[in-house]
C-alpha cells in the first residue's frame, strides 16, 4: 500500500505542477464553465483555474486546509466523472449493486480522491517553475479520448509525460483515469477497492464505509 501511496503522490504532483504553470500564462482566460469542444482545452481550463486559485490563496494568506478542500471540491472534482470511475473500480461488482448503493461507491471514492489531493496540496509549500505543453492531437474515440500533456522542471528540463483519460458527459469532457510512467490511477484504485472486498464481503465492505 506504501508503494501505491507513493504513485499517487507523484500523479498528484505532477497534476499541480501542470496548474502552475498554466496559472502563469493563461488563467484566468480559460474559463471552467464552458464545455469546450476539445477535451485538450477542457483539461487545461479545469486544471489551470483550479491551481491559479490556489496560488491566490497562497498570497491572500489563506492557504489552509479547509480553504484547499472547498476549493478541490468546486473546482476539480466535477471535472472529475465520479460514477463512470467508480463503475470502472468496482468492474464485475457493480452491476448488482443497487442504486443507494452506487451512490455509497461513489461518495467513498471521492472522499479518497478529496483527502489525498488536498494532503498533498496543503503540505506543498513551494511553487516552483514548471514548463508545459499540451499535445493538441488528442487520441479520439466516439465520446473517449485520452489528452497527453508534457511537463519539464530544472536545468536539465526532464520532460514527464502525464496522459489524461477522458470522457464526454452532459456536452463536458471529464477525466476518468490519469497514467503516469505506465501507471493507471484508475489500476490503483481498482486494485485497493478489490482487495478490500476481497477481505471483507462485498455487502460488509459496503456496511464499513457507508
Amino acid at each position: 500500500m506504501k508503494t501505491l501511496n507513493n504513485i499517487l503522490k507523484a500523479f498528484l504532483l505532477n497534476i499541480l505542477f501542470i496548474g502552475v504553470a498554466f496559472s502563469a500564462t493563461t488563467c484566468p482566460a480559460l474559463s471552467i464553465d464552458k464545455n469546450y469542444i476539445s477535451p485538450a482545452t477542457q483539461a487545461e481550463a479545469v486544471i489551470g483555474n483550479a491551481l491559479c486559485a490556489l496560488i491566490q490563496l497562497k498570497k491572500d494568506g489563506e492557504y489552509r486546509y479547509f480553504n484547499v478542500l472547498d476549493l478541490i471540491k468546486t473546482q476539480v472534482i466535477p471535472f472529475i466523472d465520479i460514477p463512470y470511475t467508480t463503475e470502472l473500480v468496482l468492474d464485475e461488482h457493480w452491476e448488482g449493486l443497487k442504486s443507494e448503493e452506487k451512490k455509497i461507491f461513489e461518495k467513498d471514492l471521492t472522499k479518497s480522491l478529496i483527502e489525498d489531493y488536498v494532503g498533498l496540496l496543503v503540505n506543498y509549500d513551494k511553487f516552483e517553475s514548471i514548463y508545459v505543453e499540451v499535445d493538441k492531437n488528442i487520441i479520439l474515440e466516439g465520446k473517449k479520448s485520452e489528452v497527453k500533456i508534457y511537463t519539464s522542471t530544472g536545468s536539465d528540463r526532464e520532460v514527464t509525460a502525464i496522459t489524461l483519460k477522458m470522457v464526454r458527459n452532459n456536452k463536458q469532457w471529464r477525466v476518468y483515469d490519469l497514467i503516469y510512467q505506465a501507471i493507471s490511477i484508475l489500476d490503483i484504485e481498482t486494485m485497493s477497492y478489490g482487495s478490500k472486498i476481497h477481505r471483507y464481503g462485498l455487502y460488509n465492505f459496503i456496511q464499513r464505509i457507508q
